[in-house]
């Protein structure tokens, strides 16, 4: 396995924000060798001529085909080494099947294992996530509990508001509960999730 898994910060920054629409002055003066060459380092497919040939056809332009492909051809080939592919694949984005044959192999055991170690550290995310959220939801409710008690004893609180809160208090304390056992569950799997990405994290540390 490479220890260089390190994709230059423009080619990251460039195959996750895509590219916008191309302007009549950017069609007319692309230099359609580059324009490829960019696509081919952030593993965009060479169909994405398709997309600047309809953009600039609203401009009356064609997009030089050839001279794309070339570009297209020496940028993959920097998108596709070895390096690259951990990170690529550690980033979240999709391989769109760019890389050449002699190149693939490796790229993909890199990008798996990348990929792999995203997937893991989502899902210990997503756990965290739904387990902040759950105690944010019980915050809340201990928050209506406290204003439905102030209320309660408010002299101008009449005796069918009270009793009306006593079942929203009752309701407010089953779906507290209900949240307790979801964190609990949510913790079990949490530990899971958490060894998980600790023994692939060693797994790929003893690699090197």
């Amino acid at each position: 396995m490479s220890a260089t898994r390190v994709l230059s910060l423009g080619a990251v920054v460039y195959l996750l924000a895509g590219c916008s629409g191309m302007s009549e002055q950017a069609c007319a003066t692309a230099d359609w060798r580059t324009v490829g060459f960019e696509d081919g380092t952030a593993g965009r497919s060479e169909g994405s001529i398709g997309r600047y040939r309809q953009q600039c056809s609203e401009h009356g332009v064609s997009p030089d085909l050839e001279s794309y492909r070339a570009g297209h051809s020496e940028g993959v080939r920097i998108y596709c080494k070895e390096s690259n592919g951990f990170a690529v694949g550690h980033s979240g984005a999709q391989y769109q099947g760019v890389c050449p044959a002699d190149l693939e192999p490796d790229f993909l055991a890199e990008y798996n294992s990348g990929r792999r170690l995203h997937e893991l550290e989502s899902a210990l995310s997503s756990v965290d996530s739904r387990i902040a959220s759950n105690y944010r939801a019980q915050e809340s409710i201990k928050q209506e509990l406290t204003d439905i008690g102030v209320k309660m004893i408010a002299t101008e609180t009449t005796a069918e508001q009270r009793l009306a809160m006593v079942t929203r208090s009752a309701e407010l304390g089953r779906h507290h509960g209900q949240l307790t056992t979801e964190i609990q569950q949510l913790e079990r799997e949490r530990a899971v999730a958490e060894r998980s990405l600790l023994e692939y994290r060693a797994t790929l540390a003893a690699a090197f």
